[in-house]
């Protein structure tokens, strides 16, 4: 089967965005681009069911043609797909039928994480799923549209472990020669730190390069300030984060420094599925 990238996509700015960058990474790898749309139908009154079918299914009708007119519009071949299903098993059936090296989808800014939680339906994806995700800004300019050349993966100074199905994107970096820099934020007085968290990156198998990987430190900065710091520094086209996991339950008490970083990236973000490891392993 070749390589193929899944855009998770509706007809809002962010999904233009994200179906631009991820048509520029097709090209580059001579993968397949498949767009998918998912949609449920209102749950209704049986009466009210039975008055408004041809109303549900003109509008499907409609969107299935919008769909296919946004994949005919992009620099590189791609298929459109609606699926009116619930969004999770949507989801499973999207990634069993494709294998996907990651998932793309547009990142809208958000005030909170209430409205994180409604207007970014794909962020739970990660835990839920495993696969990587690429978050593409509503505003990413024109000239940030290109494959990445460099990538900051942010870790704490601790041992983890991807899980299995996030190194599904290293033959993407792989592929595209793609550097991969680990971003570590101490505190101005543990100025020493970082090699632990370098040590579980270096072995991650995010890419081939990575036991290769170089060290940033970033010291007497909040963690998410800092991490955006270091992404200037860099001049990095992709951030990568960690999802230990968290519930959405608990992201609406807990302001955690993917949060922060969500609502003020302006690059793109990637999201990788990782568990706590013993330093030993």
């Amino acid at each position: 089967m070749s390589a193929s990238i899944i855009v998770l996509t509706d007809f809002s700015l962010a999904a233009e965005r994200a179906r631009a960058y991820a048509a520029g990474l097709a090209r580059a790898l001579h993968a397949e681009l498949h767009l998918v749309h998912i949609y449920l139908p209102p749950a209704t009154t049986f009466s009210i069911s039975l008055a408004l079918q041809e109303t549900n299914a003109r509008y499907v009708r409609e969107m299935r043609r919008a769909l296919d007119e946004l994949a005919a519009d992009l620099p590189v071949p791609a298929t459109a797909e609606l699926i009116e299903t619930d969004w999770d098993e949507a989801v499973q059936q999207t990634l069993n039928k494709y294998r996907p090296l990651l998932l793309v989808a547009g990142l809208t800014t958000t005030d909170g994480q209430l409205d994180d939680w409604f207007s970014n339906r794909t962020l739970p994806l990660v835990r839920q799923t495993g696969y990587p995700l690429l978050l593409i800004p509503a505003d990413l300019p024109d000239s940030a549209i290109h494959p990445p050349r460099r990538v900051a993966l942010a870790v704490e100074d601790r041992a983890f472990r991807l899980a299995p199905n996030a190194t599904v994107v290293a033959p993407l970096f792989d592929s595209l020669g793609t550097e991969v820099v680990t971003v570590v934020v101490l505190t101005s007085d543990d100025w020493s730190g970082g090699h632990t968290g370098l040590s579980a990156a270096r072995a991650c198998g995010l890419a081939a390069g990575m036991p290769h990987s170089v060290l940033h430190k970033v010291g007497g900065e909040q963690p998410a300030a800092g991490i955006q710091h270091a992404v200037a520094t860099l001049a990095a086209d992709v951030l990568a984060l960690l999802d230990r996991g968290h519930d959405w339950v608990d992201k609406l008490f807990i302001d955690s420094v993917t949060d922060q970083v969500l609502r003020q990236t302006q690059t793109p973000l990637l999201l990788l599925a990782a568990n706590d490891a013993l330093p030993e392993d």
